[in-house]
């Protein structure tokens, strides 16, 4: 139940038919991680919990540097230096005293990942490397969790939903055998460069993607790849079929 402070707080939701009360109570039942608390995940924290997600874990083993906070809107100069995680949760609780706030300070692994994991209802990759996109896929489509991704490089980002064994994983578009390939999907931000505002647009993506999920309301980016391309102001959305083959999801596998 909202009490009388949250159903203040979250009125605009509970005004609109497909949400109400009971859809604002499903979004504070619900447990989310977002791995990565960088450009995409600074928009995506921010967005669920404001929107009133219960229950937030973050991880990420990175600290605040100079070269993040063009984007990265979560931090400011002060924070320079410090553990992200520390910083974000920091904020985020100043931003919503009702959501729980979770910290992992460090770098996902094929070990700590399924402990993580376990916890949560959906997971979240604001990532930028494909090391750890495949952990995180790989994992949440052998645990059955819900999986959001979203990827920026230079000008052009993207998104997409992945229902483990129910529509197509991120190996499924992505092979890892072809991991050498330049992809927004593989690629670090880092080698790519991004323009800042792109991190917003595809990280307010993903946070609708995941709440409209919550909710089981709307048609989400599943079996689809949003792709959207900041210099014409296009979006695309191409379908991705489940490929029998992966060696994640794949039945043939």
């Amino acid at each position: 139940m909202l009490n009388k402070e949250e159903a203040e707080r979250y009125s605009r939701h509970i005004l609109i038919d497909k949400i109400g009360e009971k859809g604002q109570e499903k979004i504070k039942r619900s447990s989310v991680l977002v791995v990565g608390a960088g450009g995409l995940g600074s928009p995506i924290l921010m967005y669920l919990v404001s929107s009133g997600v219960g229950r937030v874990g973050i991880v990420d083993g990175d600290i605040v540097s100079v070269s993040n906070l063009s984007r990265q809107v979560l931090y400011a100069d002060k924070d320079v230096g410090k553990k992200k995680v520390f910083v974000a949760k920091e904020k985020l609780v100043a931003m919503n005293p009702f959501a729980k706030i979770d910290i992992y300070p460090e770098w996902l692994d094929c070990e700590t990942a399924p402990h993580i994991f376990r916890k949560y209802d959906c997971i979240v990759d604001a990532t930028d490397n494909f090391e750890t996109r495949y952990l995180i896929n790989r994992t949440a489509v052998e645990l059955n969790k819900p999986l959001f991704i979203g990827a920026v490089g230079r000008f052009t980002g993207q998104a997409m939903v992945v229902i483990p064994h129910k529509s197509a994983c991120y190996n499924c578009v992505f092979p890892e055998k072809e991991k050498e390939t330049v992809h927004l999907m593989t690629k670090r931000n880092a080698s790519l460069g991004v323009f800042s505002p792109l991190v917003g647009v595809i990280g307010t993506i993903v946070a609708n993607e995941v709440l409209k999920y919550i909710l089981g309301i709307g048609k989400n980016l599943i079996g689809k790849l949003l792709i959207y391309d900041a210099m014409n102001n296009e979006f695309s959305i191409i379908p991705v079929q489940k490929d029998p083959n992966c060696k994640i999801c794949g039945t043939k596998k």
